[in-house]
């Protein structure tokens, strides 16, 4: 068991490379994308500040206007004393401390801007107090002392270092935009140098994973997909082989030879196709690996990418899963005689690896282990049943999963075999099944069921 883990923790690790990849090539579209929203909003921010220098400009000209405006109408009034001139002198006063407050709110993030615009108030509190004391003289009666107030009153020195303030305001507000353009472009050039950095990387990272894709492919086309992904990784355990216990199941299709001669190869190809579907459905349900299929026979490992404590039980369960599969379907095809299949399947030690190179890989698996699963798919059509297992397969599955009751079929040599071994098949409902004590094989130190 401890065994099992660590071999999943080093095929995670293995993968970590590949996950690590896939995970920069996110990670650079994520920051592409926040830098370039960030460049967007830094341009947006320029622009708001070009609209702000304009907004100041404006508001500074519109207060000077209205101010002017004032001056005006208190002339007017003073020289013909007609009350007609108060009203552009009351709204001009009026218009003008409106913008000096619209003002206010603009520049309040700006100390000096602060400054300036208090000195501005002042200077515009002076001038009307100029203004209402002309005013007041011209509605008394003193029309001769009201002109001499304005031609001698600090009215025009007032409004004249007015106009210098408002012309000093207006060269800082454009220099201060000067200030934020340059700054906003030199952000701005930064972050589309970095976005043009990311999507190289990004160009880069996906031509990786385009090569890598077809390097999997290239590998998925000779491997079983479990294999295929564990060499892509490069994982070289299975690349320099190794040996192991596993389960091993051979599959055959009975009569396949006469069924060749009724069909016209189209459908022969479309038949063969709906098997091999089927045993990859049920060994893949089971965690078998489909090796390789041999015409309409199949060889499936229950033990990879990494043995596991339950792979004798897993062969077993496919094997009664497939039998019941394929007589599901002979049940629904009345177009064709039913399909009888042999299984055989033992356990043991082999050898596996993968071989050849990249663009003509094999994977391979050897030993007696092999042979014996071999000889028992064989010997289901002399004996007539569709599973036969060897004795060291039921002691792997012990009480697992998909064992269930099973009878001894023979203990002759199989052919081409001079060792005498106990074979057994699935006991039919009210056949005696064998027993599962255990006894130790003599000379082999290993734990095999006897029956009784």
């Amino acid at each position: 068991m401890n065994r099992f883990w660590t071999a999943m923790l080093r095929f995670t690790i293995v993968r970590s490379g590949t996950v690590t990849w896939m995970s920069a090539g996110f990670a650079a579209l994520i920051l592409m994308t926040a830098f370039a929203v960030a460049g967007f909003l830094y341009q947006q921010h320029g622009s708001d500040a070009v609209r702000h220098t304009i907004e100041v400009d404006g508001r500074l000209a519109r207060a000077l206007s209205a101010l002017q405006d004032a001056e005006t109408g208190q002339r007017g009034y003073v020289i013909s004393g007609d009350e007609a001139f108060l009203a552009p002198f009351l709204a001009g006063r009026a218009a003008f401390h409106r913008d000096l407050d619209r003002l206010r709110d603009l520049v309040r993030d700006n100390p000096e801007q602060l400054a300036q615009l208090d000195r501005l108030r002042d200077l515009a509190a002076r001038f009307d107090g100029d203004l209402d004391a002309s005013v007041a003289l011209r509605r008394s009666g003193d029309a001769a002392g009201s002109a001499r107030l304005v031609r001698e009153g600090q009215g025009k020195r007032t409004m004249d270092a007015i106009r210098a303030l408002i012309r000093e305001m207006e060269a800082h507000e454009a220099a201060l935009l000067d200030a934020r353009q340059a700054l906003v472009s030199r952000i701005a050039l930064a972050i589309w140098i970095t976005v043009a950095a990311l999507v190289v990387l990004l160009v880069v990272l996906a031509a990786s994973a385009i090569r890598e894709a077809g390097r999997r492919a290239n590998l998925a086309r000779f491997l079983p997909e479990e294999l295929s992904d564990r060499l892509a990784d490069e994982d070289d355990s299975l690349r320099a082989g190794r040996r192991q216990n596993a389960a091993v199941a051979f599959v055959d299709m009975r009569g396949s030879t006469a069924l060749a001669e009724t069909l016209d190869p189209h459908a022969l190809s479309q038949f063969l196709t709906a098997f091999r579907r089927r045993v990859m459905r049920v060994a893949r349900l089971r965690g078998g690996v489909v090796d390789k299929f041999i015409g309409d026979g199949a060889l499936i490992v229950f033990g990879l990418p990494e043995p596991r404590p339950d792979d004798a039980a897993r062969a077993l369960a496919f094997a009664r899963d497939l039998v019941a599969v394929i007589e599901r379907w002979n049940a629904r095809s009345e177009d064709r005689a039913p399909i009888r299949i042999g299984v055989g399947i033992h356990y043991g030690d082999l050898f596996c690896g993968i071989i050849g190179e990249d663009m003509r890989l094999e994977f391979t698996v050897l030993g007696d282990t092999v042979n014996v699963a071999a000889r028992l798919e064989q010997a289901t059509k002399t004996h007539g049943v569709p599973i036969l297992v060897s004795e060291a397969v039921l002691a792997a599955a012990g009480d697992g999963e998909g064992v269930g009751p099973w009878r001894e079929v023979s203990r002759a040599p199989l052919r081409g075999r001079t060792e005498a071994m106990a074979y057994l098949t699935p006991a039919e409902a009210g056949e005696p099944a064998r027993a599962t004590s255990l006894s130790i094989e003599p000379g082999g130190g290993r734990l095999y069921p006897v029956g009784t």
